[in-house]
């Protein structure tokens, strides 16, 4: 996977990839109706969707930091 960063004033910002995990689609959509919602996100056999865990990598001068 490429990961691409970007420029913000002095710092760099590159979101990373952390895993992904699944919960409720209609938990998640509300009151937007299955059929509109799994056109994007398409749900399993538990109605559950694909979520990524995707913290942000901050470097700027001489500091680190992971925004999770």
């Amino acid at each position: 996977m490429i990961q691409r960063s970007a420029t913000l004033g002095d710092l760099e910002l590159t979101p990373l990839v952390d895993g992904y995990f699944r919960l409720d689609g209609g938990a998640m959509f509300g009151v937007v109706p299955k059929p509109l919602w799994e056109k994007r996100a398409p749900a399993d056999e538990r109605n559950r969707i694909r979520l990524g865990l995707r913290p942000l990598l901050i470097r700027g001068g001489a500091r680190t930091m992971i925004i999770d």
